[in-house]
């Protein structure tokens, strides 16, 4: 199975929920934040100037309106007393024209001077404005009052904005550090949450990933949620039902096939072999004859091997099921197998040191060395120095890796593409450049490769570099070295362990 690097895989589901979760809700709490800022800086204006408007208002109703008859001495000397204690950051100011009848001292915390506050431009209503003065925003109320006498007396009452703007600084503060450690606990409390509705969905993605890698006849686990992923589930056994069912229809066509072109082929070769030995046969029809005959050997063991694919891949092949030594099968069979490396001036050399031990069909194992050695010979140029381990050289070699036994086999051949690796074991597949019918082949050796190793619980991949040569793994589960009174009796294994009986 071809597996996705890791970098192309995208975060995790429960990850990405995560992420949406946090990031509404840091959207919320900033649309909130904002809400409560532009609210307090409305509600504080607001105050201000009706604070301001007020004194504006008291001002003008209870001393100007009694100008008149109790005159400007006394209204100064009111507003004074009135007002001369007022609030550090406020003041008041009356004024005709650019005449300042009375104002208070100047503001404080933050210092601010009176003086430097620029007269109002007469008006007919009250306005608000501001003024910045030594670095300083100041909000000025002006009530414009016609005296008796005709003159237009302007009153002011001001305030600082510093305040307010501390005020809402603070507040600035306050939300954006409350807003991290909210997003930070919401992130993780909603991962460690996700873990639990999520279990359900991880359980059916491993029991998923097992399914298929020797045979379809689990199914995955029915989890009664009543949600999606029940739904899912059905969903996914349905549809695992129907693939069996596709590949069993498959099995069935190849192995009837199969079986039904077996005795056609058998007496057309009995024919043929007849008619050669008829002495009044034609030369050309003689070479026509042993021509077709070469076909009908090549057929037979395309159907052969599709038979064997079909029992394997079906569970029905018989396989004598034993502990036995890889590394021994490997060595011996590289010994008979080294002379047709000869013959191509190849070298073939075997690394197998020590006892590996595997459960599996010896004769089975042996079709399986016997395949990937012989493609390994058949496309691997000769070499001019046989002695280097270079060109012209096949390597095998038998060794541990962690719980499996490793077979691997290397060639420095012709190699195969990129693309075409993918598809090398499937069925009568063959690379253009690499793979060709007049190497001997019928497209199924690597086909059968993998159906033996498959019926062993075990894998095979090929790596390949064009032009550099090709390198198959094959890996079995490994097992302890049997001891003396049970290697003799590995029956009860067998049962555990076979696939398929007679």
């Amino acid at each position: 199975m071809i597996r996705k690097p890791l970098r192309e895989y995208r975060l995790s589901l429960r990850a990405r929920a995560t992420s949406w979760y946090v990031g509404l809700l840091a959207v919320a709490l900033a649309v909130s934040g904002i809400g409560v800022y532009v609210g307090i800086r409305t509600y504080l204006k607001e105050s201000l100037q009706r604070g301001l408007s007020g004194t504006a208002q008291t001002i003008a109703t209870d001393f100007l309106a009694k100008l008149p008859t109790k005159g400007q001495s006394w209204v100064i000397g009111e507003v004074r007393e009135s007002y001369a204690a007022s609030p550090n950051d406020h003041y008041v100011r009356l004024s005709v024209g650019n005449q300042v009848l009375y104002q208070t001292a100047d503001m404080r915390d933050p210092a601010v001077p009176v003086s430097g506050i620029a007269l109002p431009i007469p008006s007919a209503v009250g306005a608000f404005h501001r003024q910045t003065v030594e670095g300083r925003v100041v909000m000025v109320y002006s009530l414009p009052y016609r005296a008796s006498d005709g003159r237009l007396i302007e009153v002011e009452a001001g305030t600082s904005l510093y305040s307010m703007q501390q005020t809402l600084e603070s507040l600035t503060k306050i939300l954006v550090i409350t807003t991290v450690p909210i997003l930070i606990l919401a992130a993780t409390g909603g991962y460690l949450l996700m873990k639990r509705p999520l279990r359900p969905l991880v359980v059916l993605t491993d029991k998923a990933a097992n399914i298929g890698r020797t045979r379809l006849g689990e199914r995955l686990p029915v989890i009664p949620t009543g949600d999606e992923l029940e739904r899912l589930t059905h969903s996914l056994n349905g549809m695992i039902d129907r693939l069996e069912e596709a590949l069993n229809h498959n099995h069935r066509f190849s192995a009837d096939a199969s079986h039904e072109l077996r005795t056609p082929l058998t007496i057309m070769r009995g024919e043929l072999e007849e008619m050669l030995r008829l002495e009044e046969l034609p030369s050309e029809a003689m070479e026509n004859v042993v021509s077709t005959l070469e076909e009908i050997d090549r057929m037979s063991r395309i159907v052969n091997s599709l038979m064997v694919i079909t029992r394997l891949d079906a569970g029905g092949e018989r396989m004598d099921m034993q502990v036995l030594d890889l590394a021994a099968l490997v060595r011996t069979t590289m010994d008979h197998m080294r002379l047709l490396a000869e013959e191509k001036g190849l070298l073939l050399t075997c690394t197998c040191v020590g006892s590996i031990y595997v459960y599996a069909d010896p004769m089975r194992l042996k079709q399986v060395l016997v395949n990937l050695v012989d493609n390994a010979i058949k496309y691997t140029l000769p070499n001019e120095a046989p002695n280097e381990r270079s060109h012209g050289a096949v390597e095998v070699a038998v060794f541990e890796s962690g719980s499996s036994a490793t077979l691997r086999v290397m060639d420095h051949g012709v190699g195969i593409a990129p693309e075409t690796l993918p598809h090398v074991f499937e069925r009568f597949y063959r690379a253009d450049f690499a793979r060709s019918r007049g190497a001997g082949g019928v497209g199924l050796g690597l086909a059968i490769v993998k159906a033996i190793v498959v019926a062993h619980d075990g894998s095979v991949s090929i790596t390949s570099t064009p032009g550099l040569g090709s390198t198959v793994l094959v890996q079995l589960p490994l097992v302890k070295q049997p001891s003396p009174a049970t290697q003799d009796e590995p029956e009860p294994l067998q049962k555990q362990r076979r696939h398929a009986t007679a």
